[in-house]
């Protein structure tokens, strides 16, 4: 293993840990160089107060996407430290773990988590950071390394890793809203928090078997080839689902093939599937697809079957549906009479079906799903 993926810090309080830029290299430095000391006697006595806000710590993700953030990473070291950045950093060991180390991260009140990784890296650091209080959460800094990095797409943090470490020192922020979500698993009901984009039923089976594509079959054709591939595979094996939304308390019955929770734009790599979502406007986008029978909304009473197509029927409503995954890619769908758009603060999402749910990229459970928007809860560098 590279040497670097040793040198991972253990945040030791006060005391400087294996993986931290360290103060040695800082009392080398002439008077006057680097970073700017605070002069008046409150800033100090702040500074002194909360040790770590002008701290950094940095959660890397050797395996996101094809394993960039480990090729870059000592350039991005010293990259970091020419611009002035103090940092520690953790390597992340298994699924989960940055969840943690955002979480003591925000605790001993870091001024930036910094995600080096992908969506579902970047998905496991909000969870981490959302469990302090607001006042004790530190900003949200990304360098993009994984596959799809979609989140980045919408909230404009540049996929060119030098440039997004840049703006870590760059005083840039801006508050945006997060996803509070309550849903399955096979342990039972769980809640977690998500920044981009939560999908229920084709969308969750198409990241399923993206994430299980092998390795090197993702590193020849790429994320976007990646999630293609597993797109058209499922397409040609998924059947419709009967289900049920509640949006801010209103019901309707849909037959749809994916209902998406947009807080952000994109997803899958590229795929514009909420192109007038905002994440700082207190509401989610959510995105009905349906199976290609005309809108998906159903006039049938609850518990009543809905109705019943032909094989003619079935195979023009695919026809339809194939047309219409390009223009995902464009943000064009949206005009299309089988998709529904409407806009909410709280959705539930239910179905007797089984529905698969992807959350920022990773399949984390089933419905029946829950999620309603906290607005401003987060501050990203942006």
């Amino acid at each position: 293993m590279n040497r670097s993926l040793e040198r991972v810090s253990y945040m030791t309080g006060g005391k400087e840990s294996p993986g931290s830029t360290g103060n040695k290299r800082e009392k080398k430095r002439k008077p006057g160089a680097g970073k700017a000391r605070p002069r008046k006697d409150k800033q100090r006595a702040a500074k002194d107060a909360v040790p770590n806000a002008r701290r950094a710590m940095l959660i890397i993700n050797p395996v996101a996407g094809t394993g960039e953030a480990v090729e870059i990473w000592e350039d991005l070291q010293e990259t970091l430290r020419h611009l002035g950045l103090d940092f520690d950093y953790h390597f992340t060991e298994h699924g989960g773990h940055a969840v943690e180390i955002a979480r003591v991260a925000a605790k001993k009140r870091y001024g930036i988590v910094a995600v080096v990784g992908g969506d579902g890296t970047v998905c496991e650091a909000v969870n981490g950071l959302m469990s302090v209080g607001r006042e004790s959460r530190p900003r949200l800094g990304v360098i993009p390394t994984g596959r799809g990095s979609d989140f980045c797409r919408t909230v404009d943090i540049p996929r060119d890793w030098r440039t997004a470490a840049s703006l870590l020192v760059s005083g840039r922020h801006r508050a945006i809203d997060v996803g509070w979500m309550e849903y399955r698993t096979t342990d039972g009901i769980e809640t977690g928090y998500f920044i981009n984009i939560a999908g229920l039923g084709f969308d969750g089976e198409v990241m399923e078997r993206s994430n299980k594509l092998p390795e090197k079959l993702t590193r020849v054709v790429g994320g976007i080839g990646a999630y293609a591939l597993s797109l058209v595979v499922t397409f040609a094996r998924y059947h419709e689902k009967d289900m049920e939304l509640n949006v801010d308390g209103e019901e309707h019955r849909v037959l749809a093939t994916t209902v998406i929770i947009a807080n952000c734009r994109h997803f899958g790599g590229r795929m514009c599937v909420a192109p007038e979502a905002e994440p700082d406007d207190s509401l989610f986008d959510v995105v009905v697809i349906g199976a290609g029978f005309g809108s998906p909304a159903l006039e049938c009473a609850s518990g009543q079957a809905p109705p019943t197509h032909s094989r003619i029927e079935r195979g023009v409503a695919r026809l339809k549906m194939a047309r219409n995954i390009p223009r995902v890619f464009k943000g064009t769908h949206l005009r299309d009479e089988s998709i529904m758009v409407t806009r909410c603060s709280k959705v539930k999402v239910s179905s007797d079906d089984r529905i698969l749910l992807q959350a920022d990229g990773d399949v984390i459970g089933e419905g029946p799903f829950a999620a309603k928007v906290i607005p401003g809860a987060l501050e990203i560098i942006a």
